[in-house]
């Protein structure tokens, strides 16, 4: 018997990177019109982008079904392995609500994992529970160091555009025209498993400043633990710029950290042009 781990697209990992690394994926859903696409499945991010871009309206993200869980799990199961599922966070999509539902058919063999976050947030997150598997065989051990290292997760992001926050319904018309007139760019975080904007500066230069002193204040940064870089979009000339100006990060090389590409789930509300990072606190 083995613990299999089981993420969703929120995490930003492609259908690709999480079956190299051993682990089951479950896909969240984007449609443009009437066109519904299984991200990293039947879409691309590069794709995505493209559309998101040429479309007049957001797309909308639907979550992970309880069916689609249900046979992931069985199948697991079915192999005489665990299942341990890490998915977004419960407050921003009801995919781990599908995977609860689907995990009521299986007990004692399939456990949950909310990770209050998302994108790289979450990614971090799934990067630490692949270690702990490689020495722990108990999977209520491996929740429980999840689930406590989750609190010490620090992510903050910087958007390049208003739009798509206007878009969404998350900003009126005149907050967006007059943050576009002011270049205004919003610096955002994940708080308690929710989106929460800490800070605004004028124009991406000012914006990279606040990230960077954002993370310096972080002074607890765990050197021991995985952290990551995104960027969203098809050019990832903004994070570029952003390495350039803080070569090195907690005293240590910024290309020495991964990056990922931001997926639909979160692109769709941010947009392009958003840079971040994730990291654990001690």
């Amino acid at each position: 018997m083995s613990i299999k781990l089981v993420v969703d697209s929120a995490s930003d990992f492609t259908y690709e990177e999480a079956k190299s690394l051993g682990m089951y994926f479950c896909p969240l859903s984007v449609t443009f019109g009437d066109k519904e696409y299984k991200d990293s499945i039947d879409i691309d991010n590069q794709k995505f982008y493209e559309l998101l871009e040429a479309s007049s309206e957001l797309p909308k993200t639907s979550q992970v079904g309880p069916f689609t869980f249900q046979e992931t799990f069985e199948e697991i199961v079915e192999n005489g392995d665990t299942a341990i599922a890490i998915t977004i966070s419960s407050k921003l999509s009801g995919t781990y609500s599908s995977a609860r539902l689907a995990a009521q058919a299986f007990p004692g063999k399939v456990f949950l994992v909310d990770s209050m976050s998302a994108t790289i947030g979450e990614k971090i997150l799934v990067l630490y529970a692949l270690e702990l598997t490689k020495t722990i065989d108990n999977p209520e051990e491996i929740v429980k160091k999840l689930e406590e290292k989750r609190e010490k997760i620090e992510i903050c992001y910087l958007l390049d555009t208003l739009e798509y926050l206007h878009k969404g319904g998350r900003l009126s018309a005149a907050q967006a025209i007059a943050g576009s007139i002011l270049s205004l760019k919003p610096l955002c975080t994940l708080s308690n498993g929710e989106v929460e904007v800490i800070g605004k500066a004028r124009g991406i230069k000012k914006g990279m400043e606040k990230m960077a002193d954002v993370i310096r204040l972080a002074d607890d940064y765990d050197v021991d633990m995985p952290s990551m870089l995104v960027y969203s979009g098809n050019d990832p000339n903004g994070l570029d710029k952003f390495k350039q100006a803080y070569p090195d990060i907690f005293g240590k090389d910024i290309e020495g950290i991964p990056v990922s590409v931001m997926g639909s789930t979160i692109g769709t509300h941010v947009g392009p042009g958003t840079i971040g990072l994730a990291f654990f606190k001690k």
